[in-house]
């Protein structure tokens, strides 16, 4: 075989791998649930090129209150008597997000928690409020002239909508604004 023909194959595979990524990607697009995540800004260390907003979703909780008490209420007790911050981080558990009741719910396995198959969660505490996180960032990619969609009026929220894949970390498509006191997310044009 000549070494064009050789190079000429090569480019060829190459393309196929490319291409064969981009088609799974559009078809769970397709076919898998999409969901609206409340999500907060988080500091990105990533040594990439590029201008992205790196974010950190909430999901529901499958369990109830009564039952974080019950698993993880030494682990509270704990930071409690140490006079912790308010604000802290406890029952971590690994598990994957499926949509129950038209919300973004994290269901849980047996994998230790710190050595995930699939998804890690964390559970927040601020006073008596607890909400339930994604460990992983997911990034969004901004165009450079875009402006920064995380600077938000006092008492708006910023939300992801995103594809759930069966496994892994949910895929972003748009970011969105729900004002203070309002109930529909408003999608943010970052052209």
């Amino acid at each position: 075989m000549k070494p064009v023909t050789k190079a000429v194959a090569v480019a060829l595979i190459q393309a196929l791998i490319v291409c064969s990524l981009g088609a799974k990607l559009l078809y769970d697009r397709r076919t898998r649930p999409q969901a609206w995540f409340k999500t907060q800004r988080y500091d990105p260390n990533l040594p990439i090129r590029g201008r992205y907003v790196s974010l950190q979703i909430e999901v529901n909780d499958s369990r109830t209150p009564e039952e974080i008490q019950q698993k993880f209420g030494s682990e509270i007790q704990m930071y409690e008597s140490q006079r912790a911050p308010s604000f802290f981080g406890f029952g971590r558990e690994c598990g994957s997000i499926a949509m129950r009741d038209s919300a973004p719910t994290a269901f849980f396995d047996s994998s230790a928690a710190w050595n995930c198959d699939n998804l890690t969660f964390e559970r927040w505490r601020r006073g008596n409020d607890t909400v339930l996180r994604l460990t992983e960032p997911i990034l969004f990619f901004i165009s450079d002239t875009a402006k920064d969609p995380t600077r938000l009026a006092t008492g708006d929220e910023l939300w992801v909508l995103a594809t759930i894949p069966r496994k892994g970390p949910p895929r972003p498509i748009a970011l969105g604004v729900k004002k203070a006191g309002g109930k529909d997310i408003t999608p943010l044009n970052l052209d």
